[in-house]
């Protein structure tokens, strides 16, 4: 199971190439870093529901998306997972390596869309994979 966070116009409509996946393995990630509430949020969503991110989450999640950006640029977090995209294979060959870079890139990604959804005035949501 995974989740996206998607932006959306107004009307509801997903706006290709503005997602951001988050694999289970992440989601945990995330949700274990002590003192990032919006975060642990995120990975608290229901899994099996398409869920409006509202305004103020996401402005929380943009600042603590660029604090743990810092911070792991700087290696001050618990080391990210190695791989994500295996939940129930078992088979690092289904997955993606992740690791530093891919927290990162992540990271970046997170606030990009983040920046979108605030300057585009649209929406986003977080919908079951």
């Amino acid at each position: 199971m995974a989740l996206t966070l998607q932006l959306a116009d107004l009307d509801g409509h997903p706006l290709s190439e503005s997602y951001a996946v988050l694999d289970d393995e992440l989601l945990a990630y995330l949700s274990g870093l002590d003192g990032f509430p919006a975060l642990r949020r995120v990975g608290e969503l229901p899994p099996e529901e398409e869920t409006p991110i509202e305004e103020e989450d996401r402005e929380a999640l943009a600042r603590e998306a660029a604090e743990v950006a810092m911070l792991a640029s700087r290696r001050e977090l618990p080391p990210p997972p190695d791989w994500v995209g295996l939940e129930g294979t078992g088979d690092i060959r289904l997955g993606e390596e992740f690791g530093w870079r891919g927290l990162l890139d992540f990271l970046r990604r997170l606030e990009h869309l983040l920046h979108l959804c605030r300057t585009m005035g649209t929406e986003m949501w977080a919908l079951p994979e």
